[in-house]
């Protein structure tokens, strides 16, 4: 598992790893970006916020399209960044594009 110490996020390897996550934590914020989207870079600094806001409330982690695929297809995300929110494993909001903290941890709070 590759943890950004700096950050509390967590990088996703794979689907099983997401998988293992969603079961170990009852919240978890998913953000999928990639590096060449101008609006993910642009969310780096909130969602490194947004993980410090929420320790000890939800896990952050973090994926690429490449890493998820099936999952992207099957909630028919379209637009990056994405912000998923679940809660017991089920989806409860998604969100796209650029976000204020506010709006990421408004639900684990």
């Amino acid at each position: 598992m590759d943890i950004d110490l700096m950050s509390n996020i967590i990088k996703l390897e794979n689907e099983l790893h997401f998988q293992k996550i969603l079961k170990e934590n009852n919240r978890v914020l998913l953000s999928i970006s990639e590096e060449w989207c101008s609006p993910c870079r642009a969310m780096e600094g909130t969602l490194i916020n947004t993980a410090f806001e929420l320790e000890g409330k939800a896990l952050v982690v973090k994926a690429t399209v490449a890493v998820l695929p099936d999952l992207v297809k099957k909630l028919s995300i379209r637009t990056i960044p994405a912000y998923i929110i679940y809660k017991q494993g089920e989806v409860v909001e998604i969100l796209y594009g650029i976000q204020p903290i506010k709006a990421l941890t408004t639900f684990f709070c």
